[in-house]
């Protein structure tokens, strides 16, 4: 299904039905990186998955995609389907997104879950290496940038048990345009630091970090939890040892649980 935000024509699908919840994906995936682990949410929540701009089959539109877009996206992608109130989880520039949209929409959370999505903006060497991917882009396409990051994003373990689905991921990188690509980097390169944005969390929590994640480590993510409780309020910290940064792909199985109860947690 479509719907269209700031001129721009974007994706997503829906399964089940009951509260909502919405799930979002991280790059260069799409709305299919969800969907093993939101059969454990289906039989009572109406999930929601877009596909976020440029990735899958939305448009990018014009310029950078910046994490404050993606979260403007997200309202509007709530105001087509008349969703007052939802529970929100997210892997990587999905998490990004949701602490956009903790700072700009509260009244349209009801929880969040944060799976492997650090709060803290690039360093100086991370933007240095995101320029650097951007100038090999547009040199020779996305093939190297893709394989990089299979290596990069998938943990070692998930690797060596699953690696047919090593070949399904690469098919939903490669669906993302070169252009593409090019200005969700520069949009990660310039989003805001969103340590204070945590601090400030005033809903149920849901912290998951993977052990073999080099993106947003344990460390990071343990960080994370501390400071929403340092705020004022919970938040519940899990690590899945044997999982990198798709922690939700690699073990969607224990994901889709950990999110279930979580969410029952919130709503009874």
């Amino acid at each position: 299904m479509d719907y269209v935000s700031n001129g721009v024509k974007l994706f997503y699908t829906v399964i089940g039905e009951g509260q909502a919840v919405v799930l979002l994906h991280p790059t260069p995936c799409d709305h299919r990186f969800w969907l093993r682990a939101a059969e454990a949410l289906a039989g009572k929540y109406r999930v929601i998955l877009p596909d976020l701009r440029g990735h899958g089959q939305s448009e990018a539109g014009e310029g950078a995609i910046t994490i404050e877009q993606l979260g403007a996206d997200v309202v509007r992608l709530l105001d087509e389907l008349k969703v007052q109130k939802a529970l929100f989880g997210g892997c990587s520039i999905g998490g990004y997104t949701l602490y956009e949209l903790w700072r700009n929409a509260p009244a349209r959370v009801q929880a969040l879950a944060f799976c492997c999505s650090k709060p803290q903006a690039d360093t100086e060497v991370g933007r240095a290496q995101r320029e650097q991917m951007i100038l090999q882009i547009r040199e020779r396409g996305t093939a190297d940038f893709i394989e990089t990051q299979l290596e990069k994003l998938i943990g070692p373990t998930a690797r060596q048990r699953h690696p047919e689905r090593i070949a399904e991921a690469r098919e939903m990188m490669l669906a993302m345009t070169p252009a593409a690509v090019v200005a969700v980097q520069q949009g990660l390169a310039a989003r805001p630091d969103s340590v204070e944005t945590a601090r400030g969390i005033r809903v149920p929590a849901f912290v998951l970090a993977g052990g073999e994640d080099p993106a947003s480590t344990p460390a990071d993510m343990k960080l994370l939890a501390e400071t929403i409780r340092n705020g004022g309020y919970g938040a519940e910290y899990t690590e899945l040892r044997d999982a990198g940064h798709f922690a939700p792909w690699e073990q969607p199985q224990m994901v889709g649980r950990m999110l279930r109860r979580f969410f029952d947690s919130v709503v009874g």
